[in-house]
Formats: structure tokens, C-alpha cells, sequence
């Protein structure tokens, strides 16, 4: 298991355990549909994945724990949703809890 700590954070505008807000995203369309709450917990750079239309891209991301607002499909529940307590997001979807100079930029 990997372990995370400030040192992961040192060139990033975030802190080891600063809570932020994350904005999200729908996977396809790409506008904001709401926002959630987290803790930084731990950034991974240069990780590289595959977007739906087979594009590579490369990202900085963020894992956050003891979120509030965040929900996804449930696995065995059509239609359903459940709450999760963390999750990996791009650092750029993050922003500083109160007047982000941010807010309001879109990044594709």
C-alpha cells in the first residue's frame, strides 16, 4: 500500500490535509453538475489513462478522504446511488475552500 504524506504536496497549490471542494463533472459532457467536499490525502503526478473517445492524457491527481457530497451509481443497484468517502480527482477539479481565484475557469 502506498503511503502519502506533505512531501507529495510540496509543488502543489493544495496542502497535505487541506480540506478543499472538488468540483464534478459530468464524465461526458464535461460541465460542473455540483460540488463535494474532501481532505487532500495524497497526489499522484503524470498519471496516464485513456479517455472515452481512446485519447491518452496525463494528469496530476488527488486522493481525498472524508468527503461529504460525493455520489456515485451504486454497483448493484440500478438506478441507485451511494455516498463514497474518498476518491481520486484531478487536481485541477480542486479548489480552495472560500473565493477561489478559480472559480469559474473550465479545464478540459
Amino acid at each position: 500500500m502506498a503511503t502519502y504524506s506533505s512531501e507529495d504536496f510540496e509543488d502543489s497549490r493544495f496542502d497535505y490535509g487541506e480540506r478543499v471542494r472538488v468540483l464534478l463533472r459530468h464524465p461526458k459532457f464535461g460541465h460542473i453538475m455540483g460540488e463535494a467536499k474532501g481532505t487532500c490525502a495524497g497526489r499522484e503526478k503524470d498519471v496516464a489513462f485513456e479517455t472515452e473517445d481512446g485519447e491518452e492524457r496525463v494528469k496530476t491527481l488527488v486522493w481525498l478522504k472524508d468527503m461529504e457530497g460525493y455520489e456515485k451509481p451504486h454497483d448493484n443497484l440500478p438506478g441507485e446511488t451511494k455516498e463514497v468517502d474518498d476518491a481520486w480527482f484531478a487536481e485541477e477539479a480542486l479548489r480552495k475552500r472560500d473565493g477561489d481565484l478559480l472559480d469559474g475557469v473550465s479545464f478540459n
